[in-house]
């Protein structure tokens, strides 16, 4: 297991741009052609904490979270997966259809970029784009 170091920043399109950024010290192995980077996260506001595991193949990435919040999401290009957002205050079902997904590699660094629009409870909510970044923490 190796510790990286993974920056994600997120992007909601429209007229008013809402940007989240984070980055965090996390674990990561491969199994095969299969990479996963495994971290924690703490919300501000209520301290919970969550666990977030990327589990990133060629063509997808599956996101699962754990703690604070769960949630399971594949991002994969042309597809549309649904997904249940649990929180402590209510569950909202997602639903994702991923246009655009890439990965850039090189021996040392990952950057995936994903281009998705979301729908919560059935209604449109935003175009998003989303950049996860991946790196020795050495």
């Amino acid at each position: 297991m190796n510790k990286v170091i993974v920056k994600i920043n997120s992007k909601q399109k429209g007229s008013e741009e809402n940007v989240v950024k984070m980055e965090a010290v996390a674990n990561h192995h491969k199994k095969g052609d299969i990479s996963y980077v495994i971290y924690k996260e703490t919300n501000l506001v209520d301290k919970q904490e969550t666990s977030t595991m990327l589990k990133i193949g060629k063509d997808f990435l599956a996101l699962t979270r754990s703690g604070g919040v769960k949630q399971q999401q594949l991002f994969a290009k042309g597809k549309v997966s649904h997904s249940d957002y649990e929180t402590p205050y209510g569950k909202l079902h997602m639903m994702v259809k991923t246009h655009r997904f890439d990965i850039i590699s090189d021996v040392k660094h990952h950057i995936i970029k994903i281009d998705y629009a979301l729908y919560i409870n059935d209604s449109w909510q935003s175009d998003n784009e989303l950049v996860i970044k991946i790196k020795p923490a050495n």
